[in-house]
């Protein structure tokens, strides 16, 4: 095995390239950062729209019900999709979520297959997910 003498090496300097973006300035950098890092991050919640009060006791507590089955049905379908396209492939299947709520609540079950016996349907009407007549 022969070897170069110590004289005839080259010798090498490395220079570091500037980033392209700052960390500080890059959400995507800061999530891989924080993901590495073992930090949980919780997922930003959008309030709902409050229930209308102009309902009566007996549609308002039926509204929340069907409220409560909605969203645990939405969570469960995003839930199988990847994280980075549940809105994406959400949206591809059954639409948007806004313009999904703005529908009457018959039909945000029929579409998102929930069994509409589990509710008093009589009671709701054509009331959307927010307590309003749709139209």
């Amino acid at each position: 095995m022969s070897e170069n003498p110590p004289s005839n090496r080259t010798k090498v300097t490395v220079q570091e390239a500037p980033l392209l973006v700052s960390p500080a300035q890059s959400s995507k950098l800061a999530a891989l950062r924080d993901r590495a890092r073992g930090v949980e991050v919780a997922p930003a919640v959008i309030p709902a729209k409050p229930i209308n009060t102009a309902l009566s006791d007996n549609v308002a507590a039926e509204l929340r019900k069907a409220r409560r089955l909605i969203d645990g049905r939405c969570a469960a379908i995003m839930g199988n999709y990847p994280k980075a396209k549940q809105n994406k492939l959400f949206t591809l299947r059954f639409g948007p979520i806004e313009e999904l709520k703005k529908l009457p609540v018959s039909v945000i079950f029929k579409r998102l297959d929930l069994d509409s016996q589990l509710l008093d349907q009589r009671l709701l009407g054509k009331l959307d997910y927010h307590g309003q007549m749709p139209g």
